[in-house]
């Protein structure tokens, strides 16, 4: 019984040998592959934030623009009501107070 038993274990343990070669050889392509997943991923995440900074940027940039077109505008319109008043003729009053 005891030589039967002696082989069952080199059998056994043969197998577990041979199993955690495979496991561990899996493991390690497991890991490499979420590895290169991991990069690509990682690279498109950061190509999406490097846009999406930038449209940010621009957002304001245009804003930026927009506010001091429409402050420019105001103060041509004024001028433009300043030129076609004082073209007709008319003094622009200063310091007169009506009673």
């Amino acid at each position: 019984m005891a030589v039967s038993n002696a082989i069952q274990d080199l059998f056994s343990s043969i197998y577990e040998l041979l199993s955690s070669i495979f496991n561990a050889f899996y493991h390690v392509l497991q890991t490499f592959f979420n590895a290169i997943i991991g990069f690509f991923t990682g690279l498109v995440n950061l190509i999406t934030d490097v846009f999406q900074g930038a449209i940010d940027v621009v957002g304001g940039v245009g804003k930026f623009v927009l506010s001091n077109f429409v402050i420019i505008g105001v103060i041509a319109a004024g001028g433009y009501a300043y030129v076609r008043y004082t073209s007709q003729g008319r003094q622009v009053a200063t310091g007169k107070k009506t009673a």
